[in-house]
């Protein structure tokens, strides 16, 4: 796509020329250094203008604007942004008073077709996709998102569109406040709602600032282009931006959507590991169809009622495969969030879960066992008696679910810090003719152990557990409780449910940049083979 600019009186937002490299630029420090100016109406107005001359893109000037967050900036068809290349493009938000917490918005109307939005810092700013069907790919790539309302990318009753290769913060000042949030009261990287045909691909979502060099090698060279602006504006410009900017509830949320693929992101809301925050899992996935995670990393989703890595929730046709799951977990629910109650077809293999925090950050009784393991199923509908009831029922009395079927679990790998139980399976209330778990689970640490030191069941198959049924009186190694046997382990080959297209990924090597617990547990290799005495 060709880029050009408009020339006007107004087109001090643009400039001519791109340069591959973005050196510190002495020449270019006043244009961040001096106060902040309203440039929504110079902005609008070069996009009308681009729109009239039928130019495809604009190029920005670096420095900082602001905008408005009183008046959305409405992206006219036919027209792109592009950030600079010399130094960054950063757009502010401008609130009318201190108490106004909406952020300005970039608005893509319908009628916008093969649009791109690229290389841009958006402090407090987002991007608002309107409902469309455009069979054409949009793109959404190589920005810098800072805080950023309900979410730094909304798309709602839209197709076609790409995220690719953004990095995500939030600081603490913008994290969510209620531990059991709603809809309204959430937030995100990005937001599907009844959303088709779109990826999210090689994005960070939230970041520790001072461990920032040492993910910076372990990223794809996309990843590098845009966290080169992050280390722009700390080392050139001297932006102070908080250090932990993953105070996000989650990374990604999706809704009613269909076909949508999550693949090789790093989603990262580590802090001091016990710290809990309000959260609504790194990837939520509600009443959708057709969703692929693939590929990514994520930790600092901590076991918990609104932690996990992955929720779905009445979810179908959904397949998790070649993930670094780090003291997290992949968790399937039947609830009312949806339109239906039903979870099926969903394929967990592949995957690497390495579990770090101690015994001291477990959930209290009687939640711990139920929803706090690696893999986990559990139907709150029936435990709330038809969503007749709060609490669920969390005794062996529980209801069988009859809203799952077809859950496949195989050749996941478990693994732990030296001083931690691992978890296992966790089947819910689940009826064990829908669930099809195979032997191909197993340990890559020391498996689950007895205090005499006799290993549980085979060496190392991680157990099952099925209605919260443990042995009485008996403890792990570390004091973790030990399921009951259940023989339901299938001889099919559940491998087969996962497409042959995802059977050879592989897990990336994002978990070389990260040590946990503090800065005290690095990650282990997820090539470890399975545990041997």
């Amino acid at each position: 796509m060709k880029l050009s600019f408009v020339s006007c009186s107004i087109a001090i937002l643009l400039v001519g020329m791109a340069q591959a490299e973005m050196p510190c630029r002495d020449d270019l420090a006043d244009l961040y250094d001096r106060p902040l100016a309203d440039y929504t109406d110079i902005l609008q107005d070069l996009i009308n203008q681009a729109s009239e001359l039928d130019e495809p893109a604009l190029l920005l000037k670096p420095g900082r604007f602001g905008l408005r967050s009183s008046d959305p900036i409405m992206l006219q068809p036919g027209v792109s942004l592009l950030g600079n290349p010399d130094a960054p493009t950063v757009f502010v938000a401008i609130h009318d008073s201190d108490a106004e917490e909406e952020p300005a918005t970039i608005q893509v109307p319908a009628a916008a077709t093969e649009w791109y939005i690229k290389d841009i810092i958006f402090d407090d700013v987002n991007i608002d996709v309107q409902p469309h069907n455009n069979q054409k790919e949009s793109l959404v790539q190589g920005n810098v998102f800072l805080n950023g309302g309900r979410g730094s990318v909304i798309s709602k009753f839209g197709t076609h569109l790409n995220v690719d290769s953004n990095v995500f913060f939030r600081d603490e000042a913008h994290a969510g406040t209620e531990m059991i949030p709603k809809y309204e009261t959430t937030n995100t990287g990005v937001l599907f709602d009844t959303q088709t045909d779109s990826v999210v691909s090689k994005n960070i979502f939230g970041m520790d600032l001072r461990h920032f060099y040492d993910l910076y090698p372990h990223t794809a060279p996309e990843m590098q282009s845009t966290l080169d602006k992050v280390q722009y504006m700390m080392q050139c410009v001297g932006e102070k931006w908080d250090d932990q900017q993953g105070y996000m509830a989650s990374g990604v949320q999706l809704y009613m959507s269909n076909d949508i693929t999550i693949q090789q992101n790093i989603l990262n809301a580590t802090f001091p590991d016990t710290k809990p925050i309000a959260q609504d899992h790194g990837i939520s996935v509600v009443g959708s169809n057709q969703t692929y995670i693939l590929q990514n990393y994520v930790a600092g989703w901590q076991l918990a009622d609104f932690g996990g890595a992955v929720r779905f929730t009445s979810a179908v046709d959904a397949y998790v495969a070649a993930n670094y799951l780090a003291n997290t977990a992949v968790m399937m629910y039947v609830a009312n969030h949806a339109d239906f109650q039903q979870v099926e077809n969903i394929v967990v293999a592949n995957n690497f879960l390495y579990r770090l925090l101690d015994h001291n950050v477990d959930p209290e009784p009687p939640l711990d066992g139920w929803l706090y393991e690696a893999i986990t199923f559990f139907d709150f509908w029936t435990a709330r008696l038809n969503n007749t009831i709060r609490p669920p029922i969390w005794n062996s009395s529980l209801p069988i679910s009859p809203w799952a079927k077809d859950i496949y679990i195989s050749h996941n790998k478990f693994g732990a810090a030296a001083d931690v139980d691992p978890n296992v399976i966790s089947m819910g209330n689940i009826d064990l003719d829908g669930i099809h778990v195979d032997r191909t689970n197993c340990y890559v640490t020391k498996p689950l152990t007895y205090d005499n030191g006799l290993q549980y069941l085979e060496s190392n198959v991680v157990p099952l557990l099925w209605r919260q049924d443990y042995q009485p009186n008996v403890r792990a190694l570390h004091g973790g409780k030990v399921p009951v046997r259940v023989d339901a382990h299938t001889r099919q080959n559940v491998m087969s449910r996962l497409p042959p297209a995802l059977r050879q990924l592989e897990v990336p090597d994002y978990w070389r940049g990260f040590t946990l617990r503090n800065n005290t547990v690095p990650m282990v290799d997820p090539t470890m083979p399975c545990y041997k005495a």
